[in-house]
């Protein structure tokens, strides 16, 4: 056999150059073992302050407390002395807690906490450190100093606005997450200005912007700041920042305020848009995207969507959608979808959904929806209007509904008030406790005493004035030999009636009125039949009283101004006396004493002439 180097022989070196990668691979696998564990011990270390734990102490000392948390999560607190006296006693019930929350119940936010291997080191919290920018800002074509100008830093929403001399001074944080540090010159009519920073240090800067010189930017203060609250509770600096920075917008998750100017914004609140705002009097903000409440009011210079709250008012320039409330009043500039709803007022560009105003609610467009108000409704178009004194609109495609009085230019659907609707032209039904006034009605007028209306067939009252209508005045009698004089007055197809009667075949005379309403149905140029069904009132006012409940058929011939008519119907009498019959037979049908009262059913006459006019 063959022997080689240093005695082995071939078979040994072949058997060790079979064995050499496994011994290699196993090697490597123990160093990736060693360094799993290195990391898992290490993660194990880092999470020393998410574990849970539970106290429930009462006046116990402090370091005690820090030891037995120690024991139950496996690890011990460093800390001096002299900042955390552990002699002092503490009150805390913590169940399942981790151990942060519960260091945040002993301590407070006056320390912070850091971890190396089975060690919690408790050191005081680091102080928030500023720097100061400061400058003055001049004209870059006089050289004159610029006054109202801003000045901001977009990622902390810090701000100033030069004064008179052109002087401004800016305070900005020095975190670590704010990495950079970049302000912006911005005032209306001039190119906007950026500069960036050495972050952490204080500076003075001189600046100069220059005129736009090509186009012009929109710089017209909104609705928002010339509005009487805008007056009364946005200062001159917020509306000049509003001037200036009328282009630059940012989202926040959220926002609190004492007044416009002061809270967690600043003079930047303007231009901030929040999930969640929460102001003591009153907010002045971007919009909202979530929930807004104030004590007094919220100010929106663009959309406010979900729910807004506020003691006094409401004012948005954009949109508003979900629900809006204000103890006063709301106001949207452009459109609402669902509810706004105010104590007095209400108003919005137009509104999908409902609006309902304690006094009055206007809506500058339409409202395709519920429009509800105590006293007044006005919009220019409405599905749904209930007013408890009046409803202005030019065009209802529903019902308007008001106690007193509706007015609407073009009525699709119903028009009711207590007392009077005026419309230009009703597709459906006008009806009024007293008085309804139309131009061209396409359906039913009906009201207690007058209806007038360019065209009207089918009016229902006492007195219709109807232009392309008809109205006669004519005398009749009844087979009691009651004389009526009476005025018939409607449309095409339908009249009232309203007349005066008396009765001197009696012992002393009897005067009375009758009022009813009738029905043309025209059989040919010159013939057709009315009935009517009328009621005929009289007394000779001591006592004696006859009332006639008449329904009648009355064929009538017309000829050119002059109508002749005669017919008989059904009539139902309550009297205390009756008239003598002048008439050659007696009629009745029924008669009984009913209440204290005789009552009749008979064969009624009446014929008569009338003039049309």
């Amino acid at each position: 056999m063959y022997k080689g180097y240093k005695g082995f022989t071939a078979e040994v070196i072949d058997r060790q150059s079979i064995w050499l990668p496994v011994i290699y691979s196993l090697r490597v696998l123990m160093f990736a073992l060693c360094l799993l564990f290195a990391s898992a011990e290490k993660v194990v270390a880092q999470d020393l302050l998410q574990k849970v734990v539970s106290v429930d102490v009462k006046s116990k000392k402090l370091g005690e407390v820090l030891t037995n948390i120690g024991k139950q999560g496996n690890f011990y607190f460093s800390y001096n002395s002299n900042i955390i006296r552990k002699d002092s006693l503490v009150t805390v019930a913590a169940k399942g807690k981790t151990v942060k929350q519960v260091l945040d119940m002993l301590l407070g936010e006056d320390c912070q906490y850091k971890q190396t291997d089975k060690y919690i080191i408790i050191q005081p919290a680091e102080k928030e450190k500023w720097y100061t920018i400061s400058g003055f800002i001049t004209d870059g074509q006089s050289g004159d100093a610029l006054p109202d100008v801003s000045v901001f830093e977009r990622q902390q929403l810090a701000s100033a606005i030069t004064g008179k001399d052109g002087f401004f001074k800016l305070q900005l944080k020095d975190r670590e997450k704010y990495r950079t540090a970049e302000i912006t010159v911005s005032k209306g009519f001039y190119s906007d200005t950026s500069l960036s920073l050495i972050k952490g240090y204080d500076q003075e800067l001189s600046l100069t912007i220059v005129p736009e010189t090509y186009a012009l930017p929109d710089v017209v203060v909104s609705g928002v700041e010339r509005s009487w609250l805008g007056k009364l509770f946005i200062s001159s600096k917020l509306k000049t920042q509003s001037l200036n920075l009328g282009k630059f917008f940012v989202d926040k998750p959220y926002q609190f305020s004492l007044i416009p100017g002061v809270g967690t914004h600043g003079k930047m609140s303007g231009q901030v848009a929040n999930k969640f705002s929460m102001n003591v009097f009153g907010g002045y903000t971007a919009g909202v995207d979530g929930v807004e409440l104030a004590g007094m009011f919220n100010v929106n210079k663009k959309d406010a969507q979900y729910v807004q709250l506020a003691g006094i008012c409401n004012i948005v320039l954009g949109n508003t959608e979900g629900v809006q409330m204000g103890g006063i009043s709301n106001y949207v500039e452009r459109k609402v979808t669902g509810v706004q709803c105010a104590g007095i007022v209400n108003k919005a560009g137009n509104v999908e959904g409902v609006q309902a105003g304690g006094f009055l609610n206007i809506a500058f467009d339409t409202v395709n929806g519920v429009q509800t108000g105590g006293f007044m409704n006005v919009a220019t178009a409405a599905t749904v209007q209930v007013a408890g004194f009046m409803n202005i609109a030019e065009e209802i495609d529903g019902n308007q509904t008001a106690g007193f009085i509706n007015m609407a230019e073009q009525i699709d659907g119903m028009q009711l008030a207590g007392f009077v609707n005026i419309a230009g032209e009703v597709d459906g039904m006008q009806l009024a406790g007293f008085v309804n006034v139309a131009g061209k009605v396409n359906g039913v007028q009906l009201a207690g005493f007058i209806n007038i209306a360019d065209s009207s067939d089918y009016p229902i009252g006492l007195v219709n004035i109807i232009s392309k209508g008809e109205a006669a005045i004519g005398v009749s009698a009844d087979e009691y030999g009651t004389a009526i004089l009476a005025l018939r007055s409607g449309g095409r197809k339908l009249y009232g009636i309203l007349g005066v009667a008396a009765n001197q075949n009696t012992g002393s005379p009897v005067f009375g009125m009758e009022a009813g309403l009738g029905a043309h149905f025209p059989v040919s140029k010159h013939f057709r039949i009315n009935t009517e069904l009328a009621v005929l009132s009289m007394s000779d006012f001591t006592g004696r009283n006859f009332t006639d409940n008449a329904l009648r058929v009355m064929p009538a011939v017309r000829m050119g101004p002059v109508e002749l008519f005669a017919g008989a119907g059904l009539n139902l009498s309550a009297f205390s006396y009756k008239p003598e019959l002048v008439a050659a037979t007696n009629s009745s049908l029924w008669s009984d004493v009913k209440f204290g009262t005789n009552a009749e059913l008979r064969i009624g006459y009446r014929a008569g002439i009338q003039f049309h006019f």
